[in-house]
């Protein structure tokens, strides 16, 4: 089995069964160019175990940080710009650490995110 790292940063969306896929493996897995995420398709990433990059989303609805949430490992989300509360809550509540740009988030949930200590 690979264990190194893959990087799929070409790629601006994914499809909801290819992130199922992507999910079973233990590698770090970069999705840096991913501009947009499905719901389905965090809930397929949530099941991931390592690091996980998704630099380039801007937004996250709070269905999809509930599924990532439960994400095993690191997440980068230093895109995001937009994060309702809840959604942030969520975040909170993730093991790993979750790098995210304070400075780019509204401040409610950048908040939140400091306080959960993310």
């Amino acid at each position: 089995l690979f264990t190194g790292s893959v990087d799929l940063s070409q790629f601006t969306s994914i499809e909801d069964a290819a992130a199922e896929v992507l999910a079973k493996h233990k590698f770090r897995l970069v999705l840096k160019g991913l501009t947009e995420l499905s719901d389905a398709a965090a809930e397929a990433l949530g099941k991931h175990k390592g690091y996980l990059g998704l630099a380039s989303l801007t937004e996250l609805s709070e269905a999809a940080a509930e599924a990532l949430a439960r994400h095993e490992g690191d997440l980068n989300l230093k895109g995001l710009t937009s994060l309702s509360d809840v959604a942030a809550e969520a975040l909170g509540k993730n093991e790993g650490e979750v790098a995210v740009d304070h400075s780019k988030l509204p401040p409610s949930a950048s908040e939140i995110l400091k306080d959960a200590g993310h």
